[in-house]
């Protein structure tokens, strides 16, 4: 197919021709879309707004902390992925309880739903664990968490089919957020916690076993000394200073075991060590209250009341514990105050015997050795309150800025511009539809198009004319067909010789050069009625009589003649009377003819035929033998034939002529119309017959008619 250009006016045309199909097609996808969106569920969109501060926050050392611009980026990118992370929705589904929602369970489809109302198939169901994570993953399509531009701030965002529910879920989606980070930050801290409870421990234990080494040494060198040198008083420093550190040991392992206890919140442990009477009912109290707790009703006054009673008794509990192992650090201080005093003076009473110096350097490296373990064993306790303390002063490193609050409409679906691009879409595929309808399957619009259609054929064109105009003498024009002799100058006319000349060249082909042998016989046929071709061959007949040649048009449209309606004159009996006639036919036609005064062309023209088949006539021997007289008579014998498509008579006629002119209306007349019409004509005429395609009443605008001719055509 031929490459088409089209213009302003080929587009705006073929709307015009199709405007019904393209309204129709727009009303159409607009209604689908108006059903398809009333059907829609609406759903509501809530925005929380969260603040990330990603300074480091420490209230111990509340001192202002500095980070780089590319870090606070990656953190606030990871917050972000964080907050939609499938922990945190799970949290929200919890708190909210929507695995029960129906919004967030299956749904059967279509077919599920025919299939158990037409009990094809049982309703699917499903395990908790299956609609659980159908709930997550429900969830997690609903939220958004976006960071907005290269700020701090993210927007978690929750679609719900109610405007509360959708504020509610943002709302708390941002809350299990930081509380999930704040949490995870304290478990961060108590991480750190237990590593250093361990290595107290392991200090601990050194600073112990560092004590005892100096003072096994102490007393074994006392007793060592005392013996060889009977000094009485360090044999009695050495006795006392034992009973001192044996002391301090038991309290110093008491309060071990009570603040092991304490800390594990194992209370008999507690009370077993510190042995006293006030822990002991304490603690047995608390054994009551949780004994009758197993017997009462959950949520009920009086487990509530016992519930309460039990905290204060632990609250008491936890009081006199910390006041006895007060007590304990007192008398381990006191006795460590002691032993420190003893082992001074029992070492400056060893110093100033008569010592061996590697005693004195061993006494002096283990004395050395415990105090470097107090050290470290003071450090790491302090360290480890701090971390301690920390662990429960952890602030969130975002915050909520912006609650969510019920949206007053619908984000989804948004009714306006759903039904703008429906609109769009409608117009788009009417318009798609129209063109395709007029280069594909409807009608004709362009000689290149029409080219493309009947192959080799001769293709011409006549214009679209609506003002008629007047004539030479002023006299107004009646009929497109006067213009050839009122307006011999106008576009229609000029198209009109082109179509003549068209039809010459069609009969060269025939003849050859020599077309005075005989006349030139041509048939002007169409598709369908009502495409132009009477109006074709009156014009065609008036050209040729005004050019000097013979001319007669014969209206052999038996069924609907109309060549007399163009001439502006009654129809006449004669060539029906003719034609129905029994007997053998005359050679004397003039009586049939008619002048025509504006071209002396002549026209037979008839009426309907009553009580004989067209198609037999027609095809019968008078018809014949009228075109052999008309052919000896004149130079061109033009015969206006009915529509193809309507009728056969054509085809009978076809085999009789030379030429066949086949009327297409622009924009009317269908691409499988004239395909159909071309095929059922090439077969019918003769062999060397030729075939020319004319498309009728193409509209041409005056600018282009300007810019193709300038001022050659007198315009009517």
């Amino acid at each position: 197919m031929h490459e088409q250009e089209f213009g302003l006016r080929n587009i705006f045309g073929t709307i015009r021709r199709q405007l019904g199909l393209i309204l129709a097609i727009l009303i159409l996808v607009l209604g689908v879309s108006t059903l398809l969106i009333i059907s829609l569920t609406p759903m509501y969109r809530a925005t929380t707004l969260v603040l990330v501060d990603p300074s480091e926050k420490n209230l111990l050392n509340p001192t202002n902390s500095t980070s780089s611009s590319a870090s606070d980026n990656a953190r606030v990118e990871s917050e972000v992925s964080i907050a939609q992370s499938e922990k945190t929705v799970e949290l929200v589904l919890d708190q909210l309880k929507l695995a029960d929602d129906p919004s967030f369970q299956p749904q059967p489809g279509l077919r599920e739903r025919l299939a158990t109302m037409l009990r094809i198939a049982p309703p699917e169901t499903y395990t908790a664990e299956e609609l659980r994570q159908f709930a997550v993953g429900k969830l997690q399509d609903a939220i958004t968490v976006e960071r907005q531009g290269l700020t701090y701030l993210i927007t978690i965002s929750a679609n719900a089919n109610s405007p509360e529910r959708a504020a509610q879920i943002a709302n708390t989606m941002a809350e299990k957020y930081i509380q999930s980070q704040l949490q995870s930050k304290i478990n961060g801290v108590l991480s750190g916690r237990n590593v250093m409870e361990q290595r107290v421990t392991e200090t601990r234990t050194g600073l112990v076993d560092a004590e005892r080494s100096f003072n096994d040494f102490i007393i074994s060198s006392a007793r060592t000394i005392a013996e060889q040198s009977g000094r009485t008083d360090i044999d009695q420093m050495r006795i006392e200073l034992e009973k001192v550190v044996g002391d301090r040991e038991s309290a110093s392992s008491t309060l071990t075991l009570a603040e092991t206890g304490l800390a594990q919140n194992n209370w008999a442990q507690v009370a077993d060590t510190l042995n006293t009477q006030t822990l002991r009912d304490l603690q047995k109290r608390e054994r009551e209250i949780q004994a009758e707790l197993t017997g009462v009703v959950d949520g009920s006054e009086q487990a509530d009341a016992l519930r309460a009673e039990l905290v204060g008794v632990l609250d008491n509990f936890r009081t006199q514990a910390n006041a006895q192992m007060e007590q304990l650090r007192q008398e381990i201080a006191a006795n460590r105050a002691v032993e420190t005093d003893l082992q001074l003076q029992l070492r400056s009473n060893i110093l100033t015997s008569n010592l061996p110096p590697e005693v004195l350097a061993t006494m002096y490296e283990l004395q050395q050795n415990a105090e470097i373990a107090r050290t470290q064993y003071q450090q790491m306790l302090v360290r480890l309150r701090d971390i301690e303390a920390q662990a429960y002063l952890q602030l969130a490193d975002s915050r909520i800025v912006s609650e969510a609050t019920p949206p007053t409409g619908a984000a989804f679906p948004n009714t306006r511009f759903l039904v703008m691009v429906a609109g769009i879409l409608g117009l788009l595929l009417g318009l798609a539809a129209a063109f395709l309808r007029e280069q594909f399957i409807g009608g004709v619009i362009s000689t290149d198009q029409l080219e493309g259609i009947v192959g080799p054929t001769l293709v011409t064109s006549l214009p679209s004319q609506k003002r008629l105009g007047r004539g030479q003498e002023g006299k107004p024009v009646k009929s497109l067909t006067e213009l050839i002799a009122t307006q011999p100058y106008s576009r229609f006319a000029e198209a009109v010789r082109r179509l003549m000349i068209s039809t010459d060249q069609a009969l060269r082909r025939v003849r050859g050069d020599d077309l005075s042998d005989a006349a030139s016989i041509i048939m002007v046929t169409s598709a369908n009625a009502g495409e132009g071709k009477t109006t074709v061959a009156v014009s065609l007949a008036r050209s040729y009589a005004i050019s000097g040649q013979s001319t007669i048009l014969i209206d052999a449209d038996l069924r609907r003649p109309a060549v007399h309606k163009e001439l502006g004159m009654e129809p006449s009996d004669g060539l029906a009377d003719y034609l129905g006639s029994s007997g053998t036919p005359g050679d004397d036609i003039g009586p049939l003819m008619l002048t025509d005064t504006l071209s002396k062309a002549k026209f037979i023209i008839g009426s309907n035929i009553r009580g004989a088949s067209a198609g037999q006539v027609v095809s019968g021997e008078r018809f014949a033998r009228l075109l052999n007289n008309a052919s000896r008579l004149f130079d061109v014998v033009i015969v206006d034939t009915p529509p193809v498509g309507a009728l056969v008579d054509a085809l009978y006629l076809a085999q009789h002529v030379d030429v066949i002119v086949t009327v297409v209306r622009y924009g009317t007349t269908s691409q499988q119309e004239v395909r159909s019409t071309l095929r059922e004509l090439v077969e019918a005429k003769q062999d060397n017959a030729e075939v020319v395609a004319l498309l009728n009443a193409e509209p041409q605008s005056k600018a282009e008619t300007r810019r193709r001719f300038g001022s050659y055509y007198v315009q009517a």
